[in-house]
């Protein structure tokens, strides 16, 4: 899954489960929501193009994106949070189209790569279930195809 939409927090102060997440969504908003046990497990939410969320908790993978979402929140986001949060991240939730593939090989055993996403959050349906996520671990969704932040 390429995402669509990043909400990065801090693993210590906000360690749950995905089925803690679902069951927050569906006291929330009014699309159906299920927990799939795929090869990665994620929560689908229906909304007019079905999102697939997972957790992501390789600080590693978390920190390399650091820098250019503190970049793209000045002005934008809080500087408290900006410093005292988002700059201590460990883990995030990524969002995207549910049912995206993975490629596989051609017979050449390439692999072709479409890197971009289709999500679009200008859809107020999107752009709701993305501000219910980052309410729920207090933060922040971040627009990666956009590349910018999703302010209420």
């Amino acid at each position: 899954m390429i995402p669509g939409a990043l909400v990065p927090y801090v693993l210590e102060e906000h360690d749950f489960t995905l089925q803690d997440l679902l069951e927050h969504l569906a006291s929330k908003i009014s699309f159906a929501c299920t927990l799939t046990e795929s090869d990665l497990p994620e929560v689908r939410v229906e909304t007019s193009m079905p999102l697939a969320i997972r957790i992501e908790k390789d600080p590693a993978l978390v920190y390399d994106d650091l820098g250019y979402l503190a970049e793209d929140g000045e002005e934008v986001l809080p500087d408290e949070w900006i410093d005292g949060v988002l700059l201590r991240c460990t883990a995030r939730l990524e969002v995207g189209e549910a049912g995206w593939r993975a490629p596989k090989p051609d017979k050449k055993g390439v692999l072709h790569i479409d890197n971009d996403s289709r999500l679009d959050v200008r859809r107020p349906d999107i752009r709701a279930v993305l501000l219910e996520i980052a309410r729920f671990v207090n933060g922040y969704a971040y627009d990666n195809v956009n590349m910018k932040w999703i302010v209420p």
